[in-house]
This record gives C-alpha cells, structure tokens and sequence, in this order.
C-alpha cells in the first residue's frame, strides 16, 4: 500500500515540469517487457522445451488500475529468457488494459518497460511527456506473493506502436534479479524487434520523445526460405541503437513474409526477440526435432567473410505470439565457424 501511495503522489507532481534537454538514462536499457497471452501455462511449457528454464510462477494475482478504479484477476508468469525480463500475464476475470489489449491484438508483448532509479526522475519524466502531448493510458499495480508491481503505462501505441511503460526504484526487482540468464543452448538477447508497415511517421514519433531517428537499412539477403520453400522477399529495416540492446523496425515490402503475417494477425507492433547463437545447427535440430518450426530464414553477407551471417525464424504463435529469431555471424575462429 505504500508503494501505492508513492505512485499516486508521482503521478499527481508530474503535471507542469518542463520538458528534459536529454533522454533519460532509462532508456538506455528495456528493464522487463509486459507480454498478454492467452494461456500462461502452455507458453510456459513451449519455452521450457526451448530450452529455458527461468521462470517465476506468480500464480493468480490481483490487478489494480488506478485510471478506471477497477480490480481484475490473471495469472503472472516472471521469466528470463536469456537476458529478456518478461512478465507473461494472463487476463482471468474482470476488465483490464491486459484484456482490452488480448481481444484486439490476441497473444502478444504489449510493453517495454524502462526503470527509474528515483522517484523525482520517473515524476520528472511523465510531466516532460505530457509537454509533448503524451499523456498516462493507466497506472497499473499488480498485488503478488512477493510484493506489489507498479507500472506506468503512456499511450503511445497509436503512433509509436507499443506502448511505453515505466516502473521505479527497487519496485519489483527482487523477483527478476532472482532469475539469471543461463538457458540450455546459451542463447544471448541481442534485440527487440517490430513489425510495422510505414517507417517515417513512427521514426518522427519516437525523436519527437528523444529517441534517435531510425537508421534505414536496405539488406541484401541470401537464399531466403520461407516455410521451408525458397521464397523472393524484400524488408527494409529501421535501427535504433540508443541502448544496451538494439531495437529493428521491420518493414515488409515483398511477401511471403513473416512481418506481414504477423501484422494481419495481430496489428503493428512488438514481432520478436533476437538472440544470438553459437551454433546454428546445433541449435535447429534441437527445435525442430520438438516440433518447431523454422518459419523464415537466410543469410546476409559474403559467406565465409566477416561480417556475414546466417538468420533463421521460428514461429512461436502457438506459444505466446511473439516469433523467435536465431542470429549466427561468422567468426574467423574455425573453431566456431559454420559450414
């Protein structure tokens, strides 16, 4: 309750402080991402057979939204997947944001939260937003076993495509520091990923808060497959590199292709997690001899040289929504190289 308290008084100072010369250090890392899915439990057992194996089951807790003064009920799953803090929530009874996000766009991650260390900085942050026109979608704590979540969530996901959440202080960071990064075939978050249709205006959005302009890239890609079949797809790609961990912006432009899909079905938005493997092979044939499937995949690069590299994509709808992808780079280590 006390932690509720603060909230409320942060949020009730914001108003009227002038908007900050730079970025926030905040931003420079996602501390967690807020993930809806449909059935916390199956998404669960998909990632363990994935090879991770850090997870913190919350069981059911209560969900408060301080903007409509409701009380909801879900299931809360904490998880580390290989350097991604995720929170697998999983709307039960009564209304909520989590709801109203999973009927519109079905399973998947809806925030990447950022952590203030002070109070003053989090109040200062949301009274330079509301400067820009960014206002408060819902101020959120979640009650659990081991002590109470708070989040603030900005309504930017009509323009920016997701939305911005922060959290404050030590707020829930036992249960995360809790879980290390250690996963079975040692994969390495290396990037948050998006799928959108039109670059420009998100780019004007995201500088207009004070995030860098989005760095457009036209890849040349080879031998690209698509469900197994080789398919002639084009993207174009849209970097920010403010942070510990870069974000790409996905573009389709020439179908088949699996940014495409994923806007049909669930609408623009978070598409994957990234991670960096040591061994390509290695790492398929343990996914696909369990089932998986390689949904999208190629290279990038002169073979054999550095900076080239190998891409391939797992389709994990069926596993909370958000789709995998795998990257490998050449080494000039032959130890490490790939055929």
């Amino acid at each position: 309750m006390k932690k509720l308290v603060l909230l409320s008084y942060i949020l009730a100072l914001s108003a009227g402080h002038l908007e900050a010369t730079e970025l926030p250090g905040a931003y420079n890392e996602v501390d967690q991402v807020l993930w809806v899915v449909s059935d916390v439990e199956t998404t669960m057992v998909k990632y363990r057979e994935l090879g991770f194996d850090q997870f913190k089951d919350m069981g059911t807790v209560e969900v408060k939204s301080w903007t409509t003064e409701s009380v909801s009920m879900a299931r809360l799953v904490c998880a580390n997947l290989g350097g991604a803090h995720v929170n697998w929530i999983q709307p039960l009874e009564g209304e909520s944001i989590f709801n109203d996000f999973l009927i519109e766009h079905g399973d998947a991650a809806m925030s990447l939260v950022h952590r203030f260390s002070e109070v003053n900085d989090l109040k200062d942050e949301i009274g330079r937003l509301d400067a820009l026109g960014i206002g408060i979608l819902d101020k959120i704590s979640i009650e659990t076993s081991e002590g109470e979540l708070a989040f603030v969530l900005m309504d930017t996901e009509p323009e920016g495509k997701y939305i911005l959440g922060f959290t404050y202080a030590d707020n829930g960071l036992q249960i995360h520091t809790a879980l290390c990064d250690d996963n079975l075939l040692e994969l390495r978050l290396n990037q948050y990923a998006f799928a959108i249709r039109d670059p420009e205006p998100v780019s004007d959005y995201w500088m207009k808060i004070g995030l860098p302009e989005l760095a457009i890239n036209y890849p040349e890609l080879g031998d690209p497959m698509y469900y197994g079949k080789p398919a002639d797809h084009d993207l174009i790609q849209g970097w920010q590199r403010h942070g510990t961990i870069n974000y790409e912006w996905c573009i389709p432009v020439k179908g088949p292709i699996v940014y495409e899909d994923h806007i049909k079905l669930h609408g623009e938005g978070i598409h994957h997690l990234a991670f960096s493997v040591k061994d390509m092979d290695v790492v398929l044939e343990d996914y696909t001899s369990k089932g998986f499937v390689v949904s999208m995949g190629g290279t990038w690069g002169e073979k054999g040289k550095p900076g080239s590299g190998r891409y391939e994509y797992i389709d994990l709808e069926q596993a909370g929504g958000l789709t995998m992808e795998l990257l490998w780079n050449f080494k000039e280590n032959p130890e490490s190289a790939q055929p």
